[in-house]
């Protein structure tokens, strides 16, 4: 699950949900949003995300933390236990407070969406 989309459609299908069910549950009339979304060709506005997020009952964290790299597991989410640095977990703590009083703009996603690809990419 590398890609918000990724997350999203695994979200979904954990929940039992077709990608025009969770449309309707956010509102929306056509599942292409939410298809777009999961393959990654349009990018979600946070008020869309904090949609989402809701009718999936998982966190903004659990969609927007690739650096934690969500286990793909029954559960379908991280280890609170995983180690990160101390100033990973600060940055982490930090992002997430922004997250969740909903401080983060578009272009904060957009720049958090951007150094999480970068970091995916394997070293070389």
């Amino acid at each position: 699950m590398n890609t918000l989309g990724s997350r999203i459609a695994h979200y979904r299908k954990q929940k039992g949900l077709s990608q025009q069910a969770l449309a309707n549950e956010c509102g929306w009339e056509s599942q292409s949003r939410i298809g777009n979304y999961e393959r990654d060709s349009r990018e979600p506005s946070f008020d869309d995300l904090r949609r989402i997020a809701k009718v999936l009952e998982v966190t903004l964290n659990d969609l927007l933390n690739p650096v934690l790299q969500i286990a793909e597991s029954e559960a379908g989410a991280y280890s609170r236990e995983q180690q990160l640095s101390p100033r990973s977990r600060q940055v982490l703590d930090r992002l997430m407070l922004a997250a969740s009083e909903g401080r983060l703009v578009e272009d904060d996603l957009v720049l958090l969406e951007q150094i999480a690809r970068r970091l995916e990419k394997p070293e070389s």
